[in-house]
């Protein structure tokens, strides 16, 4: 059986998030036992001037000498002048100093306690969640408001940390300071701390879009009868909206959908019109059973509560790793991350055996197994002919990924059991993970090895559930019609970026997205293309093929080296849109790299494929 979390969490998280979490601490500590060191190196040099003063004045005597040698060495003056009475012992500029070691060691301290109480607090949290799913939702929000809160602390701490210490190390090392990286250091930590608080206050648009129709209650009422039978079995309550399309799996939610133009929200199913057509009856009804089960165990409840959380704490990180100096903390904040998705995604394990089960109880383990075979093996398919149409490199008269997956699903089933690695193969989803296919077989009794594996794959399906939607035909020919147009257009738009064009046919597609651009500047005419540039005054064109280096001077010119060492210059400031320049140099090079590392993967996949 499949152990990849279990297997994830011994030996990879560790080295992954573990380690790099713990750099959360590197700062704090540097900047601790920095601060304690100068601290007691600036109390070493006032105690031996306080001393030599003691010794040397002649209006005390030997008693009072004595009290006063004792108070100075027993006591630092980093103490004593915390006193009123000898707070005037230190010149304003000393205590300045005093109080910023003193303000160092203390969020040093704060910085290092607090993440280590977090890491407790989080650890705690992780371990409880994976008890039941309102415990994982109830751990999941509160370690998530802790650690939102932590981290903004930590960035404004360690950012206060680095802009003192981009200070006093020069200061007291080399009796320097460097204004340029002060300067530098303080507006990091500004960039910072202005992600963080972005990423906080910032208002997310989660809205989730469904290709697919509404099937309504009056125009398929056979369905909706069937699915109240199934709905009674599993003992949940029927699903607000039922949504056919044409994606290669089925799924239920809580969440709000957005179908067309319209909103939807409360219990959706979605169903696939081009996988009722597959399965058999009985099969589809495991399918629906196992479906309607999320609702009974109330697993679409709970992951309508989590996923907002997982979308704010992602983009959480997002914030603190753009944050630049806030990396440490993004590591330990990622961390976390990686333990949560363990713990959901056992969870989530459970919840697919749970409802495999249910499924399994209300029909047979044979149609539930049956059911499972199709799906995966009819996603594979679908996969590997879109794949074959999407690596064409030809402009596609159409894009027949119905009519291909039709005419060669049936040969493909046969031999879909030898597929290497097929015992790992999972159902897509859009908001859960799932166990493996050779794990689901073994749960419901059907192993994968066993011989009614493929002849329960092999069985030609009766669509019985499809017939049962009304127009089912041609919902799923408007909606295959609408995606084949869609794919037909985006494989259109990479065509120019797999070419450096050999033949005319590959020129015209090339020339047609990226044709020759002229750029008039003080200076003479500025000419590009899919190949190259040229400049009224160069000696000869670029080609981007002998381009070995592009650069922009603090003086606005792009300096190119060809491989000839050939230096060329192009002066911005001459041109009246100078940014437009830069963006068609931009956009055609960047074309044609592209294409070189498109071929080059072509010909090392071709390599490979013939060893």
């Amino acid at each position: 059986m499949s152990q990849a979390p279990e297997d994830f969490s011994k030996i990879g998280f560790a080295k992954t998030f573990l380690l790099p979490a713990l750099l959360i601490f590197l700062i704090p500590i540097v900047s601790l036992i920095f601060f304690l060191y100068i601290q007691g190196y600036y109390d070493n040099q006032a105690r031996e001037t306080i001393l030599r003063q003691i010794r040397d004045d002649q209006s005390l005597t030997a008693e009072q000498k004595a009290d006063a040698e004792a108070l100075f060495t027993r006591v630092p003056m980093s103490r004593l002048i915390l006193h009123p009475d000898y707070a005037e012992m230190v010149s304003s500029e000393g205590a300045f100093d005093y109080a910023t070691f003193r303000w160092g060691i203390r969020l040093s301290l704060f910085s290092i306690i607090g993440g280590g109480v977090v890491f407790l607090l989080g650890a705690v949290c992780v371990v409880a969640s994976l008890r039941s799913q309102w415990i994982q939702y109830v751990s999941l929000s509160v370690s998530w408001h802790v650690l939102r809160l932590f981290g903004a602390a930590q960035v404004l701490i360690q950012g206060v940390l680095l802009f003192a210490l981009s200070y006093w190390v020069t200061a007291f090392f080399f009796e320097m300071y460097v204004p340029k990286l002060i300067a530098i250091v303080g507006i990091l930590a500004l960039i910072a701390i202005a992600a963080v608080i972005k990423s906080i206050f910032m208002k997310l648009h989660n809205e989730t879009v469904v290709e697919g129709t509404v099937i309504e209650r009056d125009a398929s009422p056979a369905l909706w009868e069937e699915l109240s039978g199934i709905c009674a079995k599993v003992g949940t309550e029927m699903p607000d909206q039922v949504i056919a399309g044409i994606d290669d799996n089925f799924f239920v939610t809580e969440q709000s959908l957005t179908v067309g133009e319209k909103k939807y929200s409360g219990r959706t199913l979605f169903v696939s019109l081009s996988l009722l057509k597959q399965l058999n009856g009985s099969e589809a009804d495991a399918v629906l059973a196992h479906e309607m089960a999320h609702f009974s165990g109330k697993d679409t409840v709970y992951s309508q509560k989590i996923s907002p959380l997982l979308v704010r704490y992602d983009h959480y990180l997002q914030g603190l790793y753009e944050g630049g100096v806030s990396l440490p903390i993004f590591y330990f904040m990622n961390g976390f991350r990686a333990l949560y998705e363990i713990s959901l995604k056992r969870l989530s394990r459970s919840r697919e055996f749970r409802a495999d089960r249910i499924a399994t109880e209300a029909t047979s383990p044979g149609d539930m197994a049956g059911a499972l075979l199709k799906i995966i093996a009819y996603s594979s398919y679908r996969a590997k002919v879109e794949q074959e149409i999407f690596e064409k490199e030809e402009v596609l008269e159409s894009a027949n990924v119905s009519q291909e997956i039709a005419q060669g699903f049936d040969n493909y089933a046969g031999s879909f059991l030898s597929t290497p690695d097929v015992s790992h193969l999972q159902t897509s989803h859009p908001f859960d993970t799932h166990p493996s296919l050779e794990d689901r077989l073994q749960a419901v009794g059907c192993p994968l090895e066993s011989a009614e594996s493929q002849v329960m794959l092999s069985a030609p399906g009766d669509g019985l559930w499809y017939q049962k939607i009304e127009g089912a035909e041609q919902l799923e020919s408007e909606q295959w019609q609408a995606y084949e147009d869609r794919f037909r257009a985006y494989h259109e738009e990479t065509l120019p970026y797999r070419f450096l064009p050999k033949t005319d046919d590959e020129l015209a597609i090339v020339v047609k997205a990226f044709p020759e651009v002229q750029l008039e500047g003080k200076e003479g005419l500025l000419t590009i293309d899919h190949a190259g540039l040229n400049f009224a005054t160069w000696e000869a064109p670029i080609r981007f093929s002998d381009l070995q280096e592009c650069q922009m001077d603090e003086n606005q010119r792009l300096n190119f080296m060809a491989k000839d060492s050939r230096p060329v210059k192009l002066n911005l400031k001459k041109f009246p849109e100078p940014q437009k320049v830069i963006e068609a140099v931009e956009r055609y090079y960047s074309r044609y790299l592209a294409a070189k590392a498109y071929q080059e993967h072509v010909k090392q996949s071709d390599t490979t494929s013939y060893v």
